[in-house]
């Protein structure tokens, strides 16, 4: 069977004519700032390799749109649509398109629903996604990201495999949320936590317990399913598990409006009986009983941060073989529950 040939790319040509990316990028491209000679040197070798240059970065030079395609784990979560309205407008100010990817949990549907993305943009932001998701990428697509087709990766973290990666600080939020919770006198803090994932969430609140020796054992933490049911479900574990607790630290709001639903179900009064403090900010927070205290994630800050990236890769503002890396924190927004 015949092996296919990788593509040449821009850091070959980069390479043989002994200039930086953006040079290649500015010599292709007509643009000033460049001599004659050395447009002339990029162009023969560009030639002699039959390099095809990136249509996403020859777009952005030349004003033609680009196509941002936006991973997502699951649409029915709010959080989801939420990003997706403020990456939408921003890349709509840039005139670029957005096409959306639900990828589900059926992971050979991903897979496909992948694969048909990649045929169709210019660039990859996975947001939310399991870290297999990137495993999920067709191979091809893993070689055309050495076309300077970048892949954002938000809500990552730093040992991610992609082109840039914009972490979240739950640290600090975690401490923020626990410091008002212990504020008001609660001491006995649990935590219901995603199922499917060890959440650096967790980690921070285990820290926390131990550093103010405040009450810690197997009983504290609780995992569920990233659902309004999976909320539900767990505060009913919790009550019967762990009946003294007096606050909680859900790992996503969605969870949390589940929760609420729980303790009333059962008759337990928030916040009087127990406090519950979400994650996300989302706005159908405000729209339950009592509205729901949460880490509030700047859904239009990490959009922003996401379109710089892919703009600062495309557009060969990024050094070739670097990797970005961005972060941005969680604000308390106290309501009701908490």
């Amino acid at each position: 069977m015949a092996t296919s040939v990788p593509a040449t790319t821009i850091l070959d040509v980069a390479r043989v004519a002994g200039v930086s990316r953006q040079t290649v990028t500015r010599a292709l491209n007509g643009l000033p700032d460049i001599s004659a000679a050395t447009r002339e040197r990029v162009v023969q070798v560009a030639r002699q390799l039959n390099y095809r240059p990136n249509r996403a970065a020859q777009g952005l030079v030349r004003g033609r749109d680009v196509t941002i395609g936006l991973v997502l784990e699951d649409l029915r979560n709010p959080y989801y649509p939420e990003l997706a309205s403020a990456l939408s407008r921003i890349a709509s100010d840039h005139g670029w398109s957005v096409i959306l990817c639900d990828i589900g949990d059926d992971e050979q549907k991903s897979r496909a629903r992948l694969e048909s993305m990649v045929q169709r943009v210019d660039a990859l932001v996975l947001t939310g996604c399991r870290t297999e998701t990137v495993g999920l990428l067709p191979h091809d697509a893993l070689r055309r990201r050495a076309l300077g087709i970048p892949i954002v990766i938000l809500d990552g973290s730093p040992d991610d495999q992609a082109d840039a990666v914009v972490e979240i600080d739950y640290q600090a939020g975690v401490r923020a949320a626990l410091d008002h919770l212990t504020a008001s006198g609660r001491r006995r803090i649990a935590m219901i936590d995603s199922s499917h994932i060890a959440s650096p969430r967790r980690e921070s609140y285990r820290d926390y317990l131990r550093e103010h020796k405040l009450p810690w054992t197997s009983r504290s933490e609780f995992r569920a399913d990233e659902t309004h049911e999976g909320g539900v479900s767990a505060a009913q574990e919790l009550l019967g598990d762990y009946p003294e607790a007096d606050a909680v630290l859900v790992y996503n709001d969605v969870m949390a409006i589940g929760a609420l639903k729980g303790f009333a179900r059962a008759g337990t009064a928030v916040p009087g009986d127990i406090a519950v403090v979400g994650t996300d900010g989302l706005d159908v927070g405000t729209l339950v009983t009592p509205e729901l205290t949460s880490l509030s994630i700047d859904k239009t800050a990490l959009a922003q941060h996401a379109i710089e990236l892919v703009d600062n890769i495309l557009s060969g503002r990024t050094p070739a073989g670097s990797r970005q890396r961005r972060r941005i924190g969680l604000t308390l927004v106290v309501r009701e529950s908490a």
